[in-house]
């Protein structure tokens, strides 16, 4: 039996991590930046209350950019 290939969208919603906003609570959340004012934090934009905020990294953010950077050319 043949495998179904996903498309390239779900795939990529898969394989995001959801960060919850601190502030709303809402996971509309993007990666703004790998740096924040910490070595060990990034940075993360919520889309519903506009409010950016810091995130402590972990391997499964590191993974989420480095998809991102692989993306469609």
């Amino acid at each position: 039996m043949a495998r179904e290939q996903k498309p390239e969208q779900s795939l990529n919603e898969e394989t995001q991590t959801k960060v919850a906003c601190p502030y709303c609570g809402s996971t509309e959340t993007e990666l703004f930046s790998l740096f924040g004012q910490q070595l060990l934090t990034v940075q993360y934009y919520c889309n519903r209350c506009r409010t950016p905020f810091e995130y402590i990294k972990d391997d499964a953010v590191l993974h989420d950019y480095a998809a991102r950077k692989e993306g469609p050319l």
